[in-house]
């Protein structure tokens, strides 16, 4: 299990994120805005421990993270963006 801070977790993802030429810095920052909405509301999430202020976040190994990221470029090549945040889950 990999364990990180909110602020490490943005690192890594936008990390990951910068690796794909379709991931634009716009869409970046799309998908940021959809994660702290998300993070704000507190909605309830495997992978976000919510401790008082502090919040962080639980993954099973890299292989969340990087499927994350892949669900993101699957809706972006398909032109699904929409979709993807409608039925958005952490």
């Amino acid at each position: 299990m990999i364990k990180m801070n909110l602020k490490e977790f943005r690192d890594e993802i936008k990390t990951e994120m910068l690796g794909y030429e379709e991931i634009t810095e716009p869409l970046i920052e799309k998908w940021f805005e959809n994660f702290e909405a998300f993070v704000e509301a507190k909605r309830p999430s495997s992978h976000l421990n919510y401790k008082g202020k502090d919040i962080n976040v639980t993954l099973k190994d890299e292989t969340d993270l990087f499927m994350m990221v892949d669900r993101y470029l699957a809706a972006i090549v398909n032109e699904d963006l929409d979709n993807y945040f409608t039925d958005w889950a952490f």
